[in-house]
């Protein structure tokens, strides 16, 4: 594999396009952008991978304390430009690019370039094959140029703790299992799952792997809304087991609170949350879980801050940012509000409960209506009662303030 030149018309560090109004940050904010475009004679698998592996860097570097990452799901909507009514500041930009490498093996190749801001120059450059079994190497190349380049000695030192070695073909099939957008239904858990477990049975003690786990047992769970809570164990045991090898890995400490809260032990959900946040201050997704955590414990206000500091890292959310934030509003009796962040979802799912109650709470018969024929089509067997038997209950009061709106939007 083709390493990192030393230095290509490297600058000294310095901020790049002045920050918009409420960017206040003293570490460096980055924006890491996946590739671009494909060159149409180039390998597609190479270019998946790449995309794969842009996004496991971006999430790599969310856990530093050394630097605030606009999150991955936010960049992927940014390749194609900043859409014109949204600013948002940045000090650096990651680009990448792949392309067919010359020669007399079939190679692609991803170009890295770093630029000072949105519209600044270009401080480095460089270019490395994608092979596919030596992306871990490539990982960890690419992590400790943007580290070296960005915050001087110390980035390689820091980086270092956020990865355990891994054999490189357990690494490409966490890798493939960990794109946020097959996230969406229980089939797409069930293909990352299969992913995740041929990584894991190639590499036992693959930390990122085991944790990814435990997130997918979790959200399946919460798919098949069932009442055994079988998958809520088995998740809390990877979580268990990827903390074991790894304790200062935030991920592991953010599944084993995942799987807690379904579990109903919210004060364990919280601590573990908490912890999780302390090795990792600027992760969206951390304090998004955070603020959800906070809902269930009826701390209503400081849940709001965590999810608004969430959006303002992450601000072309996916859809449980924008369920969470709804959830605060509701609760807080803001319901409008809620109702906007709702229905900004891209696929509400079982979200469209709360919006039928949010419409409901706000007198709007109709919508309600809507929404809650949408809600039952999707799950039939959806009751007032059976919400209360699998969701962790915050206090009697915000109990009583949703069943009244669900009834009140017509659920039974």
């Amino acid at each position: 594999m083709e390493s990192f030149p030393k230095s290509t018309n490297v600058a000294p560090f310095a901020p790049g396009e002045p920050a918009a109004p409420g960017h206040r940050s003293s570490s460096p904010r980055l924006l890491i952008l996946p590739p671009q475009r494909n060159s149409p004679i180039s390998d597609p698998r190479d270019a998946e991978l790449a995309r794969a592996l842009v996004l496991d860097i971006t999430m790599a570097l969310c856990r530093s304390r050394l630097y605030e990452v606009i999150a991955p799901f936010t960049a992927r909507q940014l390749v194609s430009g900043l859409p014109s009514n949204q600013v948002i500041p940045v000090d650096y930009v990651v680009r990448t690019e792949v392309f067919p490498c010359t020669g007399p093996i079939p190679l692609s190749q991803m170009r890295v370039e770093i630029f000072a801001g949105v519209f600044g120059d270009r401080i480095w450059m460089g270019e490395v094959e994608l092979r596919t079994g030596e992306l871990q190497d490539l990982h960890h190349l690419l992590s400790t140029r943007l580290a070296d380049e960005v915050c001087g000695r110390i980035g390689s030192e820091e980086l270092r703790r956020f990865r355990r070695s891994g054999a490189a073909s357990a690494y490409t099939h966490y890798l493939l299992a960990t794109r946020r957008e097959s996230r969406n239904d229980l089939a797409s858990l069930l293909l990352a799952q299969k992913s995740l477990t041929r990584s894991i049975q190639l590499a036992p003690d693959f930390v990122p792997a085991l944790s990814q786990m435990a997130r997918t047992k979790t959200l399946e769970w919460l798919e098949r809304g069932t009442e055994d809570r079988a998958l809520l164990r088995e998740a809390s045991s990877f979580a268990h087991r990827a903390h074991r090898y790894e304790p200062a890995d935030s991920a592991s400490l953010r599944e084993i609170g995942h799987a807690a809260l379904y579990q109903h032990d919210l004060a364990a959900a919280l601590e573990h949350y908490e912890a999780a946040q302390s090795l990792a201050p600027n992760h969206a997704d951390l304090l998004a879980d955070q603020a959800d955590v906070l809902t269930h414990m009826s701390r209503h206000a400081e849940a709001e801050t965590l999810i608004s500091r969430a959006l303002s890292l992450n601000p072309l959310a996916p859809d449980d940012y924008y369920w969470i934030g709804g959830a605060v509003s509701f609760f807080m009796g803001d319901y409008q509000r809620a109702l906007g962040r709702l229905t900004a979802m891209r696929s509400p799912g079982l979200a469209l409960r709360l919006m039928a109650a949010c419409a409901a709470m706000s007198g709007d018969v109709e919508t309600a209506a809507s929404y809650r024929e949408q809600a039952l089509a999707r799950d039939p067997s959806f009751t007032v009662s059976k919400w209360g038997s699998l969701y962790p209950e915050p206090d009697k009061a915000d109990t009583a303030h949703y069943f009244s709106a669900l009834k009140l939007a017509g659920f039974g």
